[in-house]
Formats: structure tokens, C-alpha cells, sequence
């Protein structure tokens, strides 16, 4: 779950340039003092960024441009903002004018060299050289407090997202906390951006703690946080196995951003906090979007329906996947779970069909006795009998008394009383059946007695 920021476009650039360009360098004359950008160590305690504007009251001054300088670094400007909107950048014809000028800077003044490596800056953004760009404005910033404290601040801030594009969270972070100093508000957007930061510096506490001020303060604003936000906030939740609390954030998501992959994970969750009858309401939405399409979600969909005792549902769904779509293979194994689900869903016939192709396929003694099972249920006895009894000889049954039952039931069918009583008394062995077993041995006994008599006579 990397968050990492967007890539700085060229129409990036461009809007970083607006603010510099649509003031003459030749008016700019505020007055400035010197706070030069340092390295700052990043604790590991918790720490929800604040705004810190510790340059609130600070006044600023600093030379005029000349003439010839503001005429050159307007024309500069032009190239990476041309005024005509048909008209392309051209940040290299930028870049050769401004090279040309930095060749002649030995009568520059402060702020004039400010205003050089800042375009500088910018001619290398808008070519996409990001290195090159730091570099630059790293020197403008060395030229402190010859400068707006707006300028010094939002360049700190492109300095930040730039260390991050080129993937080193640790200096972003130093260099973006640093900008907090020259800012009265942390916008949600900010939160946001800072709890990027700490998850990739692998400091999820902090992370957690920032998304969760972004997440709060836009709401708080009546709008919705970005998906992003939303996905960063759950993943953290998730980690630290706070479901509960994912669990919230899933539920806006569904609301706002309803895709499958929501649902799904939505349904994870509710199972984990012992919530089946949501879990499965979540999983069976995620697949009416067309969102379960591997054969181990089909699988889960459809023993959930039968765990939820909704087995037309789960039998729908199976065949559907096996003979439709063709996205679950129709293995014994599979194929025994839809005869299941159909003969749970009192469709005996259809339900024998299954059971016979999955027990052609397959020598697992449950799995015949389902085929067993679905022919008693069809009154097709002497077929019960020889699978139940099959069933038996391969073994390694779950439940040995209902194979011993199945065929004394066939057996009972069939009038062959002594078989049947024989495969009762087996059953009864098991405790869990031997009560039942030990009523149909009587009846069976009582039964057999009455159509012997009924011979005699």
C-alpha cells in the first residue's frame, strides 16, 4: 500500500510558476531576514504536524532588481510561461538564457541571485530534471533573507514534494516540517501529504495520526476525503489489526467510492468481527458488480450462502461458474459441492446428476456417500446401497455411521430386513447415532416379523 506523490508534470510546473511570474521582479521590493533551512531530526514520538508560522511578524527587505536583470528574467519567464496560451514552454531556450545570465552575476545583488536560481529552478522543473531543480532552488534558499517569506515558504514546500517524487521520504519529511514553520493552517490536503511521508519511513503511528486530522477536518468541512485518504487510513487500521475501526472506514468507502474491491474487503472485515450475515451480504454484493472472478471466491461465496442455510443461492452460483463462465473447475470436489447445494436445496434430481460426475472422478469415501445419499433421496435404493457400501470400503469418512445408515435405509427399502438391521446395528456404534439406529433396528425386526406372517397366511 505505497503512497507516494503524484508526479510533477510539466502542467505542474506551470502552476508553480503562476504565483512568480505575475509579479514584475522589478516590483518586488519586501523586506526580508535571514532564517537559513536546516536539517531537522524526525522523532519517532507521536506528532500531529501543526502549523507553526514562526515568522508571523517578521519583516523583510531586500535590493531592486535592474533593469537589464528584470528585462532578461521576464524574457526568461516568457519561455516557461509564455503569455500567448497557443504557444509551447520552452524551459530550454529558458535554460540557455538563464545560463547566460549566471555568467554575469558578478554585479548581480542578493536578490537578484535569488530570483536567477529560482528560475533556474523552475526552467529545470518544467524539463522534468528534478535533481537539477532541488539543486537550483537549494542555492536560491541559501540566499536567505534576501526574499519574500511567501517565496522562501512555497519554495520549501516544491523542495519537499520534489525529495518525494524522487523517492527519499526522509528528506522530504525534514525539509516539509521545516515548511510548517512559515504557514498559520495545515490543510487537510497537508495531513494528508505528511501521513504519506510517515508510511514510508515505516512510522505508521504517525501516519495513522495525520490521516486520521485530514480525514476528520474534511469532514468536519462537510466534504468527502479523497479515496486516497480513505484507503491509506484503512490499511494503517488494518495493520495495527484494529478492525473495528477499519471497519468505519470501509463503510464510507462503500458509500462514496462503492467498488467491488471494497465490498470484498468490507465483507473480510465483517467476518473478522463475527459478523457472518453482513459478511455474506458485502461478498454477495461485490459479486452482483462482477467483482468475484477467481475460482476460491466463487468457492467461499457459495459455502457462505450454505453456512447461512441459503443453498438455491449457493447452487445458482456454482453452476453458473462452472458451466457458464468457466471460472471453477469442475473437479469432484467442486462438483460435490454444488450436488450438495442442490440437494439441500430439495432439487434430489438435478442433484444426482452432480453426484454422479463428481464420484466418477473421485475415490473420497464422503464424497461417494453424497451420491448414496441423493439416490436414497430419489427412491433409487439398490444404487443407494451399492455406492453407501462403496463409500465404506474406500473410507477416511467424516461420518461412518451415516454411510452404515444410508444403507440400511436402501437396504430397509428393499425389504432385505436382516441386511438392514445388520447395517443399523453397525451405525449405532456411534453414539452420536445410536439412538436412531437402535429404533429402525427395532422397527426393521417388528416389520420383518409382520410380512413373515402375512406370508404364512
Amino acid at each position: 500500500m505505497r503512497q507516494v506523490f503524484p508526479a510533477v508534470s510539466v502542467a505542474l510546473s506551470r502552476t508553480l510558476l503562476a504565483g512568480v511570474i505575475a509579479v514584475s521582479p522589478l516590483l518586488l521590493s519586501k523586506a526580508i531576514d535571514a532564517v537559513a533551512p536546516g536539517a531537522l531530526e524526525i522523532s519517532s514520538a507521536m506528532a500531529q504536524v501543526k502549523a507553526k508560522n514562526k515568522h508571523a511578524n517578521e519583516q523583510r527587505k531586500f535590493p531592486n532588481v535592474s533593469e537589464s536583470f528584470g528585462k532578461k528574467i521576464t524574457e526568461a519567464a516568457n519561455y516557461l510561461q509564455p503569455q500567448d496560451e497557443s504557444v509551447k514552454p520552452d524551459p530550454k531556450k529558458a535554460m540557455q538564457l538563464l545560463n547566460e545570465m549566471a555568467a554575469n552575476t558578478a554585479k548581480a545583488n542578493a536578490y537578484e541571485l535569488v530570483l536567477l536560481h529560482q528560475y533556474t529552478g523552475y526552467a529545470h522543473l518544467g524539463s522534468e530534471n528534478y535533481a537539477k531543480a532541488i539543486e537550483s532552488f537549494n542555492k536560491m534558499l541559501a540566499q536567505t533573507p534576501n526574499m519574500p517569506l511567501a517565496t522562501e515558504a512555497s519554495t520549501i514546500r516544491i523542495v519537499g514534494q520534489l525529495y518525494s517524487q524522487l523517492d527519499n521520504p526522509k528528506k522530504a519529511l525534514e525539509t516539509l516540517l521545516k515548511w510548517t514553520e512559515y504557514t498559520d493552517a495545515i490543510k487537510p490536503e497537508d495531513s494528508y501529504m505528511f501521513s504519506t511521508l510517515y508510511y514510508q519511513l515505516d512510522d505508521t503511528n504517525n501516519a495513522l495520526l495525520n490521516v486520521n486530522e485530514a480525514v476528520k477536518n474534511q469532514e468536519s468541512a462537510g466534504k468527502i476525503p479523497a479515496e486516497s485518504w480513505y484507503v491509506l487510513q484503512r490499511g494503517l487500521y488494518v495493520d495495527k489489526e484494529d478492525y473495528k475501526s477499519s471497519l468505519v472506514v470501509l463503510e464510507k468507502l462503500v458509500k462514496h467510492y462503492p467498488k467491488a474491491q471494497y465490498w470484498k474487503q468490507l465483507s473480510q472485515i465483517y467476518y473478522v468481527v463475527d459478523r457472518p450475515k453482513q459478511s455474506l451480504y458485502a461478498f454477495e454484493t461485490c459479486y452482483l458488480m462482477g467483482g468475484l472472478t477467481i475460482e476460491k471466491d466463487i468457492i467461499r461465496l457459495a459455502s457462505m450462502y450454505l453456512e447461512e442455510e441459503v443453498p438455491y443461492k449457493a447452487a445458482k452460483v456454482l453452476k453458473k461458474a462452472i458451466y457458464t463462465d468457466k471460472i471453477v473447475e469442475p473437479t469432484a470436489k467442486n462438483l460435490k459441492l454444488l450436488a450438495d447445494s442442490l440437494r439441500l436445496a430439495q432439487d434430489a434430481k438435478e442433484s444426482l446428476v452432480e453426484y454422479e460426475k463428481a464420484a466418477e472422478k473421485s475415490t473420497d469415501g464422503d464424497l461417494i456417500i453424497g451420491l448414496a445419499q441423493a439416490y436414497l433421496a430419489t427412491d433409487k435404493y439398490k444404487e443407494a446401497s451399492k455406492w453407501g457400501r462403496q463409500a465404506l470400503k474406500a473410507g477416511k469418512l467424516k461420518r461412518v455411521d451415516y454411510a452404515n445408515l444410508t444403507v440400511a435405509q436402501a437396504e430397509f427399502e428393499l425389504k432385505n430386513f436382516d441386511e438392514a438391521i445388520k447395517f443399523f446395528k453397525e451405525a449405532g456404534k456411534d453414539a452420536r447415532s445410536s439412538k436412531v439406529a437402535a429404533q429402525w433396528v427395532v422397527f426393521s425386526e417388528k416389520e420383518k416379523a409382520r410380512l413373515e406372517a402375512l406370508a404364512k397366511n
